[in-house]
């Protein structure tokens, strides 16, 4: 065995015992102690993180976290992670954001300069946008561990009408035009509820017992079965290019031969007030014909738009 075969087998070795000693090595290995500690010495360069113990219960113990094996991908397999990496730093926060700054670094850093000088062309070519968001979230890494962990929260939430507390159990979270949001239950009003996590001012984990189990997956499936109602709407051209941005909305599309579309589907109730801002922003380049309570929510900013200009 090679000097290279034998530091990566080490690593191995350490990586799923956790805890060895010198001799263990030694014998594993067919090497000299001296020899073992030359190597364990490299292997703590190569950045691995070892703590040593010395007496009759000592040994090398890996430190934290467990370190990943060694994987071989191609150049472009290379270069779909490396920039799959860079469209993530569009967010301002992130969970693990600083593990995933130093995993981009690793990866930059392992290529040859051929690989790098490529990577700097096509990033003159290539953007993976997300809509920017000059909001940090500094409490999204405890509502994740949070969720994960099915534990009980009070935050301190900034919602409409000032801040307040509010004991919740989070389900996840996810990303969405650069925010995140938390679903949870609400303990205050009994009933699952969306937060924006850049909106919670401060955390507490409570020790209360969890009676509720579910998490994001569930959640979404929950929302997918939501009560809805019949929604139809015709539109002009350009109501076509608009609607055809929201991904909701886009695949129910029906384009006409001159151009224009029409949509014919269902929407969930609660979603009326939502649609009717997007569809009251299209004007006249969409007229919806029903659910006639989508029509009102659209009427009713019409009336307010006005009667705020006649005065």
């Amino acid at each position: 065995m090679s000097k290279f075969q034998r530091l990566f087998s080490i690593l191995f070795y350490i990586n799923r015992n956790r805890k060895v000693t010198a001799d263990e090595l030694s014998n594993e290995f067919g090497v000299s102690v001296r020899t073992i500690q030359r190597d364990l010495a490299e292997l703590e360069q190569w950045g691995m993180p070892l703590y040593s113990k010395q007496g009759p219960h000592g040994g090398y113990t890996v430190l934290k976290n467990n370190i990943l094996p060694p994987l071989f991908f191609t150049e472009d397999e290379g270069l779909a992670l490396y920039f799959s990496y860079e469209h993530l730093m569009h967010y301002q926060t992130l969970p693990f954001q600083t593990e995933i700054k130093a995993a981009s670094d690793k990866l930059y850093l392992s290529f040859n300069d051929a690989i790098k000088k490529k990577i700097n062309e096509i990033k003159n070519h290539i953007s993976f946008w997300t809509p920017p968001q000059k909001v940090s979230a500094p409490f999204l890494n405890d509502v994740l561990v949070s969720a994960v962990s099915q534990k009980q929260i009070e935050i301190e939430y900034e919602g409409k009408k000032g801040k307040a507390f509010r004991k919740i159990l989070p389900y996840g979270i996810y990303a969405s035009k650069g925010l995140w949001y938390c679903p949870a239950y609400d303990y205050s009003h009994q009933e699952d509820r969306l937060f924006r996590v850049d909106r919670i001012c401060g955390i507490k984990f409570m020790d209360a017992e969890v009676s509720i189990r579910t998490n994001l997956s569930e959640w979404v499936s929950k929302m997918e079965e939501r009560e809805q109602i019949p929604f139809k709407v015709q539109l002009t051209k350009n109501g076509v290019r608009e609607c055809k941005s929201i991904p909701s909305l886009a695949d129910h599309i029906t384009l006409h031969n001159d151009g224009t579309g029409s949509i014919s589907s269902k929407i969930p109730i609660d979603e009326i007030n939502y649609m009717a801002r997007y569809f009251y922003l299209l004007g006249g380049d969409a007229f919806v014909e029903e659910p006639q309570e989508l029509i009102e929510v659209i009427l009713s900013h019409a009336r307010a738009m006005l009667d705020r200009y006649n005065h």
